[in-house]
């Protein structure tokens, strides 16, 4: 599928489309968009690093954010994994096209296809521990106020 007028590369634009369609089934009431995932996803990782995936929505290459050391313009979150996410067993760093916090992640990440591992550098699980998080608490992300709140 040609989406260059979208500016989303197409492989990315189905994981958002299948987190849309998945949060419908399981969550129905939260009125998830694949476009709200999309603007996430551009802010956080432009998509992925411009879609690059694997065959199977593994990242090519980590996605880390900045070490979060209370740096000027930068939070202070001391390591909650011990690095097994982010590799700094210092400070947490954000993970992942989606950009999870690893102790975010293992509350809320989900392995959403293709294997058992839920890993936050795998678009297709990102994506739908996404819209997972984004839902929590039966938000309706169809009311503006609660996507803000959401969001």
């Amino acid at each position: 599928m040609d989406t260059s007028h979208l500016g989303i590369p197409a492989n990315v634009l189905d994981a958002y489309q299948f987190a849309q369609q998945t949060l419908a089934q399981t969550q129905p009431d939260c009125h998830l968009s694949w476009s709200l995932l999309a603007g996430i996803g551009r802010i956080e990782s432009d998509h992925a690093n411009g879609g690059r995936l694997d065959a199977i929505g593994n990242t090519r290459g980590t996605i880390l954010g900045p070490r979060l050391d209370g740096s000027p313009g930068v939070a202070t979150v001391p390591d909650t994994d011990h690095g097994l996410l982010d590799g700094d067993t210092v400070w947490d760093r954000a993970v992942g096209p989606m950009q999870f916090l690893p102790s975010t992640w293992h509350q809320w990440g989900v392995h959403a296809r293709g294997d058992t591992v839920a890993d936050p550098n795998n678009i297709y699980d990102a994506t739908v521990t996404a819209g997972r998080y984004l839902c929590a608490a039966g938000a309706n992300l169809s009311d503006p106020t609660q996507l803000h709140a959401a969001v």
